[in-house]
């Protein structure tokens, strides 16, 4: 590689990094808002398809190159809860899976997925949104968290199925996370996801109607 092809390269990787932050900068304030509309507040955050970058005494030199970029494919998760302490009926979970490169999160393999050589071109891979309704059916003292992590995701199917695991109701959704860039895209989620508060709500009261809790 001579100086100016080394010169090119560079100028893409400072033109990536800020293009990445300009990106994080409009979604994740779109995420919250989307969330605190539906009477939520932020759970935690964690990486979905590899492992988070560390502290800083973590030697970064024995960790895969891809934990140096967390927000890849990551999960947001915002809760509705009374007490976390234990289960009240109707506490929910609302999740964001944000699946910026699925030819990344197809990848799965024991080794580090060389960054060159994916599969899935970048052309064919999609960015998808994939969102989930989590919420309790009845009274529990059992530990929120625990309960509710041992809880399957959901198939994100496009036809409206509400499923019961763990004395959770749950149902999911996909789309192209495209949507969450334009106003009308947003509106357009926010509108899912009322829909599927109002399902699930409802499901939490059929079950109560027919198992007398």
């Amino acid at each position: 590689m001579n100086n100016s092809e080394m010169d090119d390269l560079f100028t893409q990787i400072r033109t990536a990094h800020r293009l990445l932050a300009a990106y994080y900068q409009r979604l994740l304030p779109v995420i919250e808002s989307i969330a605190l509309e539906a009477d939520t507040e932020f759970y935690f955050w964690s990486p979905h398809r590899f492992s988070p970058p560390g502290q800083s005494n973590a030697n970064p030199f024995k960790k895969w190159q891809w934990d140096l970029l967390p927000a890849v494919v990551t999960r947001y998760v915002f809760k509705h809860v009374n007490d976390l302490k234990r289960i009240t009926k109707g506490d929910y979970i609302i999740e964001f899976l944000v699946v910026n490169d699925s030819g990344i999160d197809d990848e799965k393999s024991k080794s580090q997925p060389d960054a060159l050589t994916l599969k899935v071109g970048v052309n064919e891979a999609r960015s998808i949104l994939k969102l989930a309704v989590y919420r309790a059916v009845q009274d529990e003292d059992s530990d929120f968290y625990k309960k509710w992590n041992s809880i399957s995701y959901s198939d994100y199917s496009d036809s409206i199925d509400v499923q019961l695991d763990h004395k959770f109701v749950t149902a999911g959704f996909e789309v192209p996370l495209n949507l969450l860039m334009s106003d009308s895209g947003v509106h357009t989620v926010k509108a899912k996801i009322d829909q599927y508060l109002l399902i699930t709500q409802e499901a939490v009261s059929a079950y109560s109607a027919d198992n007398g809790v």
